[in-house]
């Protein structure tokens, strides 16, 4: 009966406070060897510090602040700039793709009907002008071959001909000369003698008399006959040389005719019996340097004249074709300079001008184009001949009219990190701070930075990778960078 009134008295506040009184006796007890205050103030230091150093940890896992080392600012080699106002060019950003030079494209076609003997130049082979890219036989051709070597001949006939002639008649004409000179001598002596023989009384003056008239008949019979072998020798001598300038102007035809075929003069300089165009081989030349982008024929083939046989694309410059919509036509001059960046490419800035712009609008995309022409040289990023190639994608960079920004740094300073954009600023020596921005890009691999950065201050353009990695060093609690 007396325990069970003393449950009945310990309620359950009494309990409570019986167990707490006990729990403090006990640990006073087991602490008699340290004093108390001595190991409170012990452990109240071990706690400050444990809250200090997760304190200081916190902070430095958002902390913007990097602070680097003499060693790690040296093997770094950050490169700053400084941030200040200056002229720029806003960038419009227009896509596009690679096309064809239209200039530069040759379609290959024969001069003469024909069949194809034999093919030359397969489809994506490079060609020289001049070099042979098929043979026809061409009945054509060898007929005006013939025609030609018939009327060469004939004018060579025909200049012998009147050479001879001449020659001919000169000599004639000599001859009859001096054999009537001679007869005139003759009577001359005859006269002379009648006439002293008649001084001297010796004779009448009737042998003197007709002496005489046979001295000035002979003279007058030189005179005839010579006219009327040269009157003779000029009517032969003018059929002739008709007939030659007859025969000259046909060969003059004739040659017209094989130079319309694509024969060049030292071709037809050798040009003889023997020589194969004269059997109708026509060999067909590529008209300039370039690429076989297309093949139409096949060997056995009958080609008729005019036949488009290839297509040679000259590549060594190409199109960019960069497509405007109507509302930005306002900000696209001819002669803009412009920097085009291809999607296989994406490092590689090519630069050029606007030098055309379509006067059409495309109906469809309701844009117009706005053509770049680029030097297709070889590219570091990819070294093979003729690395822009027809169809490729890529967009453009326009710089538009100029003004003047207040704080503008290079694009490279730039560090983007998944949506973030920022840039590292120098504070101290060997610190730097990560600062977020704002920014507008403008033309020229820069930005202007709208948020974020005053004007003077120092940022880095080279070695941000290495002030990341220490960033990142710090957030993943590898302790300070210094």
């Amino acid at each position: 009966m007396h325990t069970s009134r003393i449950s009945t008295i310990l309620t359950l506040p009494m309990r409570w406070a019986l167990l707490l009184g006990l729990f403090t006796f006990t640990s006073t007890a087991c602490s008699k060897g340290v004093p108390a205050e001595e190991d409170h103030a012990e452990h109240g230091d071990h706690d400050e510090h444990g809250e200090t150093e997760a304190h200081d940890d916190g902070d430095d896992e958002h902390s913007d602040h990097v602070e680097l080392t003499q060693r790690q600012y040296d093997a770094s080699e950050i490169m700053l700039t400084v941030a200040g106002p200056a002229e720029v060019h806003d960038s419009l950003i227009l896509p596009g793709t690679v096309s064809t030079n239209a200039d530069a494209v040759i379609h290959v076609t024969p001069r003469v009907s024909g069949q194809v003997r034999s093919v030359k130049k397969h489809l994506g082979e490079g060609v020289r002008a001049g070099e042979l890219v098929c043979v026809l036989d061409s009945v054509e051709l060898g007929d005006a071959a013939a025609n030609y070597l018939r009327s060469r001949a004939l004018v060579q006939a025909a200049e012998e001909t009147l050479a001879s002639e001449e020659e001919l008649y000169a000599g004639r004409l000599q001859s009859l000369q001096t054999v009537l000179t001679g007869a005139i001598e003759i009577q001359e002596q005859i006269y002379e003698r009648e006439k002293e023989l008649q001084e001297k009384a010796v004779s009448t003056i009737r042998p003197m008399l007709e002496a005489h008239r046979a001295y000035q008949l002979a003279r007058f019979e030189r005179d005839k006959q010579i006219t009327e072998l040269e009157a003779a020798r000029d009517a032969r001598l003018l059929r002739l040389r008709v007939d030659v300038r007859a025969r000259k102007i046909d060969l003059v035809a004739a040659e017209n005719r094989l130079r319309t075929l694509g024969l060049t003069s030292e071709d037809l300089e050798s040009l003889d019996e023997d020589s194969p165009i004269v059997s109708g081989e026509f060999q067909v030349l590529a008209p300039g340097d370039g690429v076989v982008v297309s093949r139409h024929i096949s060997v056995g083939e009958f080609v008729e004249a005019g036949a488009k046989l290839y297509i040679i694309e000259n590549l060594s410059s190409v199109w960019f074709v960069a497509s405007a919509f109507e509302e930005q036509l306002q900000l696209v001059r001819s002669g803009q300079r412009a920097v085009v960046v291809l999607d296989a490419f994406p490092s590689v800035r090519l630069e050029g001008s606007v030098g055309f712009l379509d006067y059409h609008l495309d109906p469809r995309s309701r844009t117009v184009g706005a053509r770049i022409t680029l030097d297709n040289e070889e590219l570091e990023a990819w070294p093979e001949d003729l690395p822009l190639r027809p169809g490729m994608f890529g967009h453009v960079e326009l710089e538009t009219l100029p003004r003047t920004a207040q704080v503008v740094i290079p694009e490279a300073a730039l560090v983007h990190d998944d949506d973030e954009t920022y840039v590292f600023v120098q504070v101290e020596p060997l610190a730097f701070e990560r600062r977020d921005v704002t920014i507008r890009q403008v033309a020229g691999g820069r930005v202007e930075v709208l948020d974020g950065l005053e004007a003077g201050e120092r940022v880095v353009v080279g070695g941000t990778f290495s002030l990341k990695s220490a960033e990142r060093q710090e957030e993943l609690g590898g302790g300070h960078s210094h």
